[in-house]
């Protein structure tokens, strides 16, 4: 067998020796990665499950992580014998282990490769080191677990091995610095200090490389940028080693040589003794530190041959086209052609992160840079600016002169060519205009004079800006005019980030990601890097809401809109309440002013960013919606719930509107005002806007308008409100939540009740009744008061409607008490009322009734009546048709026209789509699973599985667990694995009933006889007629037929009559072939050999003429065992 390697960095893969593959689904992939990061230790299965599902594990998340085992094993051990031992995943209690080596896993490798040659630097072989960190980088295929970033477990993870490259990179640096390579080393190490600029470790191997490549003056501006984005940024002094090395490089110390190298042997055997290693150089710290001096979080960036600029804290993302042109004019500086580069955006989208960038490209290239930052008070000196990049540039005389401090008097004209000259002395160069719209006057006219000669100077002005007034709006416009004409002026909108770029700034910042989470961070955020970064400093609880806006955000955007005029500031604040989006007709009609000062006054947010406008009306956008988030928080609940009410109104008097298409918006707005005198209104909108999404399937809506028009309505109407309560008991009844439905129900029962409402209580009586594939109550379980208010009710006079329902009702609510018999002649006599008032949807609802109370053996062509009859009723719809035809197809394969069944499951299919009801859609799912089991596609009954888990995760309905047990078990008894799924399906059968015998059944596959006859012993083998009632009595025929127990002869006799059956569980949980291959095990269990083989040859004839061969084989691998006389 081939070594096996697995790959976290990057995307997962495994080496199988002859090929690389990407094995399993995406969870399946998470195991894998999970296992590997402890490679040769066991992994409990509570944290693999917490780790791959978090907290959306289903109740059968302990079987599914085994079904996901069982196939990891084939996928890692392709060649492995059917029911041989695995070994390489491992079934260890109380988990599983992967028997690989840490080097066998890329990310333990690196780190071995990382630490030795730590130890050879300490150990003064250098060049062994370089190689060793070489070999250990070059395995650096992405960020590790790059395809899991959204998920807990890897958070760690990316973050411990962000931070070992980096160490494992300085030491690298330090290896060829000393090795004498420094030239060569300057120009990683400075894209190395755009990526990590916090890691004062790599500035001061940047310092060292300079110096010993005769940069004596490059290195101390190094020194400087270093000190000064410390104490920008994080308002620090450089560390120690920093300081120390600068003093060096000042005294020209010669501990800052490089090291001489090693001596060479003078004979064979003989060597001289070893240089001893050279001591690190002042503010290069130990080789086997982490890091020294301060540093940032310990993530990494993409590493690009120009760093991007769009993220905070010193990570770049994106920006690559923006700098590769930049990269371009910084080419042409060198050859004497400079220009000015004008980076415009909002706030916070990285235009200062931009010209670092720049910069830092331009100091890689050796061209020296100057900073100068615009001040926004008014309080500054005239040319600023300028002044900053002369003192930072050494030119203090043309410092002095423009200060006005030479002593001379100079005509502008003359001052401004002065200036010029003095800048464009000496090498290339490039200066960073940093807030470039808070500028003085002068500053902007020596800029657009300055802009005229840069053609033929080498000279790169690089300015940031914002589309905001500022400090001199005349004078920027006149500049910016200016600037327009030259040709040596290259303006950059900077762009916010792409959701792929968001995805990248979450990566680089140790953030769980994922496709989901980056959209929605990007439509929180509008893709600007400040929001973005600001946001991730909040609990993941409160990204997604309004009202988790970071105060520094709030405070950055209310200082912007201070800066806009009154009305301005006002008119945001009110439509910050319409919304996201909103049209000046309703903000003019909400805020009162006229429809034209609303466009006058909005045009100032606007220009500077805080709005957006439609391209094809006239209706606004906020910009991103943290600004309406912070506008909106910024408000008290008083003023929130005044302005809602006004916008309310607003909304409901605009003139020719169609208010159906507003009833939301209407039923938030006064919801939300409510306390202030919009209750009324708030219960009208919200009760019609429910309506409206019920009809649209929308009851996961519908249920929050019911509970929004409970709200607003309070106590104060009890005939009202027990009203609504049974509204809201049908949406969540739609919607699969029966917890929610019998919750609201129960409040609904008791409020009529104390108010003697008999019309509330017959109305919520009858709601459990309505259409559905299951049965309302939990399995087992009946409630003895509603049983005993529906037939008081029923004793009454009643409209033949409401009878109808009640009496369907009635039927279904005895299923599970101990008289279902009862139910059926109630049904029945439901569907004959019905019949009588004509209402084709009352009949439909009262014969899915009669089909879920006749589900019992021997029932079965009364059931076929029941659904053709409701099929053929006109107007059947949307659910209920999605219903009938999941019974109908069950019907069909039970019966062995599989045809049949895919048609009506087809058509199922469509009407969930169409609907987009997921309750249907999860139905269907879940029918569809029988068909698999029976065709052997295992890999689908997994992918069934999975999705109607998914679409049914937020429904209470019971059984879900009961359906992905069984499934699971089809497919690990056609696997061979049942062993590795028994002990979470003991377990689950102490908790599910219906599950028992199946578990029993489960312990005899796994060839635990002792086990299973303790079940039977302990659970007993009570068969309840009711649903599950024709399945189960198969499978304990099974139990039967290789225990004794139950009486085989008893289930012989009870099967018998269903012979030219198949064995299908519920709606098409899964299926398990013929019933005449049960009947063959029971009958040789009874000592009848020769009805035994009968029964074996007739299943295998049915398997065959139904195409079914993997149920083929297993009758006629039962058959040869009958004909042997050992298998008798």
């Amino acid at each position: 067998m081939a070594e096996v390697a697995v790959r976290l960095f990057g995307v997962l893969e495994t080496d199988l020796g002859a090929r690389t593959a990407r094995p399993g689904t995406p969870r399946q992939r998470a195991l894998l990665a999970v296992l590997a990061l402890e490679p040769g230790r066991v992994v409990p299965r509570d944290r693999l499950v917490a780790a791959v599902w978090e907290d959306a594990a289903p109740p059968s998340a302990t079987a599914t992580l085994q079904a996901h085992v069982s196939q990891l094993r084939r996928a890692l051990e392709p060649d492995r014998a059917p029911r041989a031992e695995p070994r390489l995943l491992l079934t260890r209690e109380p988990g599983y282990l992967l028997a690989l080596r840490p080097d066998q896993v890329d990310l333990g490798a690196f780190e071995a490769l990382a630490e030795d040659g730590r130890r050879a630097l300490r150990g003064g072989a250098r060049a062994e080191a370089r190689a060793l960190l070489d070999r250990a980088l070059a395995l650096w295929r992405g960020e590790p677990l790059a395809e899991f970033a959204g998920l807990a477990f890897a958070q760690p993870v990316r973050t411990r091995f962000g931070e070992l490259r980096a160490t494992a990179l300085e030491h690298r640096m330090e290896a060829a610095l000393d090795l004498g390579e420094s030239a060569a080393c300057v120009a990683d190490l400075e894209r190395l200090v755009a990526e990590h600029p916090y890691r004062e470790r790599l500035w001061a191997l940047l310092v060292l490389a300079l110096y010993r490549t005769g940069r004596q003056a490059d290195a101390l501006a190094a020194l400087r940028r270093v000190r000064a984005l410390l104490a920008e940024e994080l308002a620090l002094e450089p560390g120690l080693d920093l300081r120390d090395l600068e003093r060096a490089v000042f005294e020209q110390s010669p501990a800052l040589d490089a090291p001489a190298p090693p001596s060479v042997p003078v004979s064979p055997g003989h060597a001289s003794p070893a240089a001893a290693p050279a001591g690190p150089p002042p503010g290069a710290s130990d080789p086997g530190a982490a890091g020294s001096g301060t540093t940032g979080p310990g993530v990494e960036g993409s590493r690009i041959d120009v760093p991007g600029a769009g993220a905070a804290g010193g990570v770049f993302v994106g920006r690559v086209p923006e700098l590769r042109r930049c990269a371009e004019l910084l080419a042409e500086a060198r050859r004497g052609r400079g220009g000015v580069v004008l980076l415009s955006g909002a706030a916070g989208v990285g235009k200062t992160r931009l010209a670092r960038a720049i910069a830092a490209e331009a100091e890689a290239l050796g061209l020296p840079t100057a900073w100068g930052r615009c001040a926004e008070d008014t309080g500054a000196p005239a040319f600023w600016p300028w002044l900053q990049v002369l003192g930072d540039l050494g030119a203090r005389d043309a410092e002095l002169m423009l200060a006005g401090r030479d002593g001379t008097v100079r005509e502008p004209f003359a001052l401004h060519s002065a200036a010029v000259a003095a800048l464009a002395t000496g090498p290339a160069k490039v200066i960073v205009l940093d807030d470039l719209h808070w500028a003085d006057a002068a500053s902007l006219r020596l800029l657009a004079f300055a802009a005229a000669d840069l053609h033929r100077l080498p000279l790169v002005v690089v300015a940031t800006l914002r589309l905001e007034p500022g400090a001199a709006p005349e004078q920027l416009g006149d500049a910016l005019g200016v600037l327009a004409r030259e040709d040596r002026v290259t303006r950059i909108d900077v762009p916010p980030l792409t959701v792929a770029e968001v995805g990248a700034f979450l990566a680089a910042h140790g953030a769980p990601g994922g496709r989901r989470v980056e959209v929605r961070l990007h439509e929180r955020t509008g893709g600007n890097p400040f929001y973005l970064g600001e946001l991730l400093r909040l609990p993941v609880s409160e990204r997604w809401v309004g009202d988790g806006v970071p105060v520094t955000v709030r405070e950055v955007i209310a200082r912007r809109v201070a800066r806009l005029p009154a009305g301005t500031g006002a008119l945001l604040r009110c439509a910050a309440v319409l919304g996201r989006e909103f049209s000046p007709e309703h903000l003019a009609a909400a805020s009162g002013a006229s429809a034209a000062d609303v466009l006058d006054r909005l045009q100032p947010a606007v220009e500077v960013g805080l709005l957006t406008e439609a391209p094809d009306g006239f209706d606004y956008g906020f910009a991103h919606p943290l600004v309406r988030d912070a506008l909106y928080s910024g408000l008290s609940r008083l003023d929130r719930s005044r302005l809602h009410l006004r916008v309310g109104e607003a909304i409901e008097a605009a003139a020719g509107m169609d208010r159906t298409v507003r009833l939301p918006a209407l039923a938030h707005h006064y919801g939300m005002a409510a306390p202030v005198g919009g209750a009324a209104k708030a219960v009208e909108f919200a009760v019609l806007a429910a309506r409206q999404a019920t009809a649209q399937n929308a009851h996961d809506e519908a249920a929050a308008h019911w509970r929004r028009a409970l709200a607003a309505l309070g106590t104060a109407d009890p005939a009202r409100r027990g009203a609504l309560l049974v509204e809201l008991a049908a949406s969540h009844q739609a919607r699969g939540d029966a917890t929610g439905a019998r919750a609201a129900l129960n409040d609904a029962i008791d409020l009529a009740g104390q108010a003697g409402d008999r019309e509330i209580l017959v109305a919520a009586l009858g709601v459990s009744g309505g259409h559905s594939q299951w049965l309302f109550r939990d399995y087992g379980e009946s409630d003895d008061r509603t049983i005993a208010l529906l037939k008081a009710a029923l004793s009454g006079p009643l409209p033949d409607a409401r009878r109808a329902e009640l009496l369907g009702t009635l039927a279904q609510e005895l299923h599970y008490s101990g008289r279902s018999a009862e139910g059926g002649p109630l049904a029945a006599e439901a569907v004959a009322t019905a019949r009588r008032t004509g209402d084709p949807a009352l009949l439909a609802r009262t014969l899915n009734n009669l089909v879920l109370v006749l589900y019992v053996p021997g029932r079965e062509a009364e059931r076929l009546a029941a659904l053709t009859e409701m099929l053929a009723l006109p107007g059947l719809v949307g659910a209920a048709e999605a219903v009938a035809r999941v019974f109908l197809a069950t019907e069909l394969v039970r019966g062995g026209d599989l045809p049949g069944c895919r048609r009506e499951l087809a058509r199922a299919a469509q009407i969930g789509t169409a609907t987009r009801d997921r309750t249907v859609q999860g139905m269907g799912r879940v029918a569809e699973t029988a068909l698999a089991v029976l065709e052997g596609r295992w890999g689908d009954v997994e992918a069934l599985i999975d999705d109607y888990s998914a679409l049914l995760a937020d429904s209470t309905l019971w059984g879900l667990e009961f359906c992905r047990w069984n499934a699971l078990l089809s497919c690990h008894e056609a696997w061979g694995t049942v062993g590795e799924l028994l002990p979470g399906l003991l377990e689950a059968a102490e908790r599910i009933e219906p599950l028992r015998p199946v578990a029993v059944l489960a312990a005899l596959d796994a060839g635990d006889e002792a086990t299973a006859r303790a079940l039977v012993t302990r659970w007993g083998a009570v068969i309840r007629p009711v649903w599950t009632q024709c399945y189960l009595t198969a499978v304990w025929g099974e139990v039967a037929a290789r225990l004794g127990t139950p009486d085989p002869g008893e289930l012989y006799r009870r099967l018998l009559p269903h012979g030219d059956e198949l064995i299908i569980a519920g709606i098409g949980i899964t299926a398990r072939g013929s019933v005449h291959r049960v009947l063959a095990e029971l009958a040789a269990a009874m000592g009848e050999p020769r009805t035994a083989r009968a029964h074996a040859e007739r299943a295998r004839l049915v398997h065959a003429r139904l195409g079914l061969p993997h149920w083929e084989r297993e009758s006629a691998a039962l058959l040869d065992r009958l004909r042997d006389p050992v298998g008798l």
